[in-house]
């Protein structure tokens, strides 16, 4: 498993729970299908706070998902990279395409996710 989901409303958070390599990066898109295959949210939030490295196939999946949400009108939020991460999102263009947030940004956005962020940080 590389995604732990919760839902509340229209809004889903995935915590992507180990690095997105070409190895795994169809498993990540697999399970994140299959997370949002029965809801049809309108924010979709990745937390990637336990994530250390993600390279070009996994980036590459990020962008076809913000594709197909916003093509539904809905939103794509990540927080918590690392500095590193946060660097490669910046540099690579992808803050231009989501919204990239701090853990405390996407709180203050999103506070009914405290409990799973809490959970997820660990």
């Amino acid at each position: 498993m590389i995604i732990r989901s919760e839902i509340r409303e229209n809004h889903i958070v995935l915590s992507v729970l180990e690095d997105i390599l070409m190895d795994n990066s169809r498993d990540f898109y697999y399970e994140f299908e299959e997370s949002v295959k029965t809801e049809s949210p309108e924010i979709i939030s990745f937390f990637l706070g336990k994530v250390k490295f993600i390279d070009s196939s996994g980036i590459g999946i990020i962008i076809k998902v913000r594709n197909q949400i916003r093509e539904k009108n809905g939103i794509v939020n990540i927080f918590g990279l690392n500095k590193s991460l946060n660097s490669v999102f910046r540099l690579s263009g992808l803050d231009k395409i989501v919204n990239l947030y701090t853990n405390e940004e996407f709180l203050t956005k999103y506070p009914v996710f405290q409990d799973f962020v809490d959970q997820n940080s660990k």
